[in-house]
């Protein structure tokens, strides 16, 4: 995770997309079962908290933005309930507070 963060804040102008199910980090998660659901959290949280960031950024599943205009949208609404309500319980929280939003 700390290798794709790293990437990302080097290069901002890069694309991400944006999904709704195990991402790139995900993939090299050993916890990450076949199914594709997680063996350490709640499939069902998972899933609403992908939904609350989504809709949060107004973006759809498999829509491509640069990391820079990511970054731009979360620095937007970082202040509002939405991301507290997708964050709350969440066992990322802290790396996700440290990550630079410009």
């Amino acid at each position: 995770m700390a290798l794709i963060a790293k990437s990302l804040s080097d290069k901002p102008r890069q694309f991400v997309e944006l999904v709704d199910g195990p991402d790139d980090i995900c993939r090299l998660c050993p916890h990450l079962m076949a199914t594709g659901e997680c063996a350490l959290e709640e499939q069902v949280l998972v899933k609403e908290r992908d939904g609350i960031v989504l809709k949060m950024l107004g973006v759809w599943p498999g829509e491509r933005l640069s990391y820079h205009e990511l970054a731009a949208r979360l620095a937007a609404v970082a202040d509002s309930s939405l991301p507290k309500k997708a964050c709350i319980g969440c066992r990322w929280q802290n790396f996700c507070d440290e990550l630079p939003l410009r």
